[in-house]
């Protein structure tokens, strides 16, 4: 990032705080026909809103990233239509939110900022920015799978992939075109309001425990002598797509060190010291982990012992900006498990 953009992120992420009550207090003023359809409890969510607006556009200012900041308009208007809110509500906060910014920003550092809010405002105002997202067509046991999840039938989940496999179905197709699809599947309909967090929790519980009876599977393979580790960004919990790229390594004869979600900087460093991995993987779900995963990228590179350790990384903010790997200072990025396999080969070999 450059260091004119991390000024304007820095000074909008000291600023939040005051800037969040000026933005509810503005846009309750602006449109005084929300207090009386949302009430008190509208007013508080509202705030609860104005701060995931500010965690994403500070995001994106930093990186200098509209498409991050357009990417998440985009998603929170779907969200609020299938809760029945209208995408004006959406308009006017975002619209109100820069009129704040305009009154507390030096000039260059709104600049910066407004280019961003007037990208995402034009999403709003553009019907194709506001189109449905196409579903993935899922096969015929991925759809079988995700019903059963769906009634809470886990264990007939389970036995189902794993009839697939003893049938001879690759342990790699499963996680490509089940677990994955599936699990993209969930995290729509949870989108769209069709289930619940706890639903939702529930399938993602139940794909990670199918995973784990597949390990016999994974873990047999020949070692190749190469070694990874993998984790999430710290801070983020949502752990089960970079664990599923960690199997495919497996899979692939690789000996992989998990750490799992939400690991430290400090606690990182000294897993690598321990493993001396040939790679290391980072994952951010949401746009707001991406700073945690450069944080960890220059922690890694101020270390003199392990600034030449190559560094991808993956997640869905990386998918939505695509230059995004190269600002938070990675070798490379991958969008899923078989690219990051591909990728890894090119990057050890240099």
């Amino acid at each position: 990032m450059s260091e004119n953009r991390k000024k304007s992120a820095a000074l909008l992420k000291r600023l939040e705080p005051e800037l969040v009550a000026q933005t509810i207090d503005l846009v309750y003023a602006q449109n005084p026909d929300m207090e009386a359809r949302y009430g008190p409890e509208g007013k508080e969510k509202c705030r609860q809103d104005t701060h995931f607006h500010f965690s994403y556009l500070i995001e994106a200012v930093g990186s200098g990233s509209s498409a991050l900041f357009n990417d998440y308009v985009m998603w929170a208007q779907q969200v609020l239509e299938t809760r029945n809110l209208p995408a004006k509500d959406l308009h006017a906060h975002l619209a109100a939110l820069k009129d704040v910014v305009t009154q507390n920003l030096p000039i260059e550092h709104y600049v910066r900022v407004a280019n961003h809010l007037n990208s995402g405002l034009q999403v709003l105002e553009d019907k194709h920015g506001l189109a449905t997202q196409t579903e993935n067509v899922l096969t015929e046991v991925a759809e079988q799978y995700l019903a059963l999840l769906l009634k809470g039938k886990r264990n007939q989940a389970i036995d189902l992939v794993m009839q697939e496999v003893e049938r001879g179905v690759p342990v790699k197709e499963i996680y490509l075109s089940v677990f994955q699809p599936v699990q993209h599947q969930i995290g729509r309909l949870w989108q769209k309001n069709k289930i619940s967090v706890a639903q939702e929790h529930f399938c993602t519980a139940a794909t990670q425990w199918a995973m784990s009876q597949l390990y016999p599977h994974v873990f047999g393979t020949e070692r190749n002598g190469l070694k990874l580790v993998s984790t999430c960004a710290a801070g983020d919990l949502h752990e089960l797509g970079v664990r599923m790229v960690s199997d495919f390594f497996e899979m692939e004869g690789w000996d992989t060190y998990y750490l799992g979600s939400n690991v430290p900087v400090h606690s990182l460093l000294s897993a690598l010291r321990d493993q001396k991995p040939d790679l290391l993987l980072l994952s951010a779900t949401m746009t707001y982990h991406v700073p945690a995963v450069e944080a960890a990228i220059q922690a890694v590179r101020a270390a003199e012992d392990l600034k030449d350790l190559k560094i991808m990384v993956g997640g869905y903010p990386f998918n939505t900006a695509e230059e995004l790997w190269q600002q938070v200072g990675a070798d490379g990025y991958s969008k899923d498990a078989q690219e990051a396999l591909e990728l890894a080969k090119e990057l050890v070999a240099k």
